[in-house]
């Protein structure tokens, strides 16, 4: 009876999975990986790294971006299948609209979301992730995105606070002496929580995710889903790419980097996510060590600007179904709205919020859809992205100049220096080597204490002085002759 009443609870709440095509992923954590891509790791390393740079509107300048994942000594570092338990808890939790920070769940539910074999092997290693996973601290420097006030941040917490686990087979009585599976629980903690509310999501087709066989190709499947939507085609840094983004080892020389990357980057190509290129097209040398690599998402048969057009339409459409806007209605926006209107008014919605401005506090997705269908004026103080595109140009123009400047000046120090040294070697060559000598002897007498005890101590600094010396002398008898 016990076990029936298991396999029921189990079947129900797997029904309650839908094809996760439209699943989720959060944008921080699609940006560093959280663990190396090895499957296993020295059992003695407790850190990782990673660190890359990036422009940030908000200050105006390039910021370094840190995050350093800490183990527990008991259960270590995580590993890519850990990293793919985290990607599926956060499935669980969009099932459930992100409603609440603790997740009631089965590993049997979990294991079928991963796509694992229904398998004693997969409930040990569901319960070996999420120990591990407790144990792990991430600090993130100056590297974690809150939407909510637009800007980077240092976030330092444990990615999950508490998991309460209830073996497959055990069954609880409640009083009415009705057997029922007790559900097993994690609860996120409160800054992932906080920006899954927040918003701070992009859609992922996790059905395709689960297809995949190799660990590079999952990693870069969420690295550059989250990058494409900006632009089709990127070039990257081989190094930093695989080092930071990817979370190849750094002890991999760029030939080996290529042949860690290439079975993943075949995968993506053969599935049609990447553009298919030769090796001669992929990876490009710079010069000897440094490698460019250029990824390109897969072309459609359709026009690139119809497909430019379809693309942006469902970024809008999924980005007012974020912003709690229900389905019908964002259809209906985005079918009697201009791009442009909705962008900018999605816009001022995100800006508003992050300014806790009081007209968002009753019905935030009342107000977006009456913005957008009234064309509200922006707020004062709110910057659109061309208009911060256009100010970040003019800093860069700004900068340009200010350097060109800057290396006009030196050139002019340099030139000013140049002439005053050939004037001081043609003074000391007008003598004869007795007078020359003299001459030196005068010079060198006028030393400062200070300057007298430098070049006692003799070196470098003892030969400097005495030019200096010299070259005052010079140009002090010039001036008074002329």
């Amino acid at each position: 009876m016990e076990v029936n009443d298991q396999v029921n609870e189990n079947l129900e709440l797997v029904s309650q999975i839908p094809k996760l095509f439209d699943g989720k992923d959060e944008l921080n954590l699609a940006e560093f990986p959280l663990s190396a891509i090895a499957d296993r790791l020295d059992p003695d390393q407790k850190t990782l790294t990673f660190q890359d740079e990036v422009w940030d509107n908000s200050r105006g300048e390039m910021v370094t971006r840190q995050l350093t994942i800490a183990a527990s000594d008991q259960y270590g570092l995580p590993t890519a299948l850990d990293d793919e338990v985290i990607l599926g808890l956060v499935q669980l939790s969009k099932i459930k609209d992100f409603t609440n920070r603790q997740v009631s769940f089965t590993r049997y539910q979990l294991i079928q979301i991963l796509g694992w074999r229904n398998e004693s092997k997969s409930y040990e290693r569901v319960e070996k992730s999420l120990n591990r996973w407790v144990g792990v601290t991430l600090y993130y420097e100056n590297a974690w995105w809150s939407k909510e006030n637009l800007c980077w941040v240092d976030e330092k917490f444990h990615i999950l606070d508490n998991v309460t686990l209830y073996e497959r087979e055990k069954a609880r009585k409640q009083p009415s002496r009705q057997p029922q599976l007790p559900l097993s629980t994690f609860t996120w903690n409160e800054t992932i929580f906080k920006s899954f509310r927040a918003g701070n999501l992009k859609s992922i087709d996790f059905d395709f995710y689960k297809s995949l066989k190799s660990s590079v190709a999952k990693r870069l499947y969420r690295f550059l889903d989250k990058r494409f939507f900006h632009r089709q085609r990127y070039e990257f840094n081989l190094k930093e790419f695989s080092w930071e983004h990817v979370g190849i080892s750094r002890n991999y020389d760029a030939a080996n980097i290529k042949r860690k990357l290439l079975p993943g980057i075949r995968e993506l190509e053969s599935k049609g996510f990447l553009q298919p290129m030769s090796d001669g097209e992929r990876f490009r040398k710079v010069r000897s060590g440094e490698w460019r690599m250029n990824i390109e998402k897969a072309r459609s048969s359709v026009s690139p600007k119809a497909e430019t057009q379809r693309d942006g339409m469902r970024f809008l459409l999924q980005a007012l179904i974020e912003r709690g806007v229900t389905p019908s209605t964002a259809q209906q926006i985005i079918a009697s709205c201009s791009a442009d209107r909705i962008q900018t008014q999605l816009e001022v919605f995100d800006w508003m919020l992050a300014q806790k401005n009081s007209k968002m506090s009753r019905n935030p997705a009342g107000f977006l859809v009456s913005s957008i269908k009234s064309e509200y004026e922006p707020p004062k103080g709110f910057v659109s992205s061309r208009e911060q595109a256009r100010r970040k140009t003019q800093a860069e123009e700004r900068k340009g100049r200010d350097q060109a400047k800057a290396q006009e000046r030196a050139a002019k120090e340099e030139a000013k220096r140049l002439g005053r040294q050939s004037i001081v070697e043609r003074f000391w060559q007008s003598f004869s080597e007795n007078e020359k000598l003299r001459l030196e002897m005068e010079a060198v007498a006028g030393a400062t204490e200070l300057e007298r005890g430098i070049m006692e101590r003799g070196g470098a600094f003892a030969a400097s002085t005495r030019q200096g010396l010299l070259e005052i002398y010079a140009l002090k008898s010039l001036q008074e002759g002329g």
